[in-house]
């Protein structure tokens, strides 16, 4: 055998060795996805709800309900998260493994911002009080308040307290920033989560890990 047909039959060898091991890994790429991944999308239970003007996506297991919604705030991406324990075991959250990855129009990901590094812009200041119509002596907030106050009945020790709200106290709980925390049995956890920002991400993918499973949620992000 010549030189040269040696050649060809190696390469024939070779091309044919290297497509059997491409279909190799193609198939068992296919068979070793890791099925702790749960993905918000069409195919999935996952479903958009609007809650205190906010979109959120929700996915819902037989563990565990995860809602997300996200905005930008300052120089910050923001996530408002909720997480419910369906399980009969407590578990712990740790917002600093929670991250943004941006997958258009360059990839790369956003790190967590701890609540101690945020600097964020002030709040906008509360509208200014109607002045008093001419002649008539505005009163005082306190005063009326004081007056109000003395003049009620004594509150008996039995009385109930008020109850409160419950879309008021779920809007107050979004609104403080998640801390690392234990969520026991039928609980659940609320609050803002702040990453870095990249002003040119168009396709963003929340990704958050809780309880040994990994939740994603892809977003469009608005300029």
């Amino acid at each position: 055998m010549t030189i040269l047909r040696k050649l060809s039959l190696a390469a024939t060898i070779g091309s044919a060795t290297l497509s059997f091991a491409a279909g190799i890994s193609k198939d068992t790429s296919k068979i070793i996805q890791p099925d702790n991944i749960i993905v918000c999308e069409s195919s999935a239970a996952c479903e958009t709800k609007t809650i205190h003007g906010r979109i959120y996506k929700v996915i819902n297991t037989p563990r565990l309900t995860i809602m997300v919604a996200v905005s930008h705030e300052g120089n910050y991406t923001r996530a408002d998260v909720s997480v419910i324990n369906h399980t009969d075991a407590p578990f712990t959250i740790t917002p600093d493994d929670f991250r943004v990855e941006v997958v258009t129009p360059k990839p790369k990901v956003l790190a967590y911002v701890p609540p101690a590094n945020l600097v964020l812009p002030a709040p906008p200041l509360p509208p200014a009080a109607a002045p008093a119509p001419a002649g008539q002596t505005p009163t005082a907030p306190f005063a009326h308040s004081f007056v109000a106050q003395s003049s009620a009945p004594a509150a008996d020790a039995r009385t109930p307290a008020p109850e409160v709200d419950d879309a008021v106290a779920d809007k107050a709980a979004i609104e403080q920033n998640l801390e690392p925390t234990s969520i026991a049995p039928n609980q659940e956890t609320s609050g803002r989560v702040y990453f870095e920002r990249d002003k040119h991400a168009h396709l963003v993918n929340v990704v958050l890990p809780v309880a040994g499973l990994v939740f994603e949620f892809p977003y469009a992000m608005k300029k």
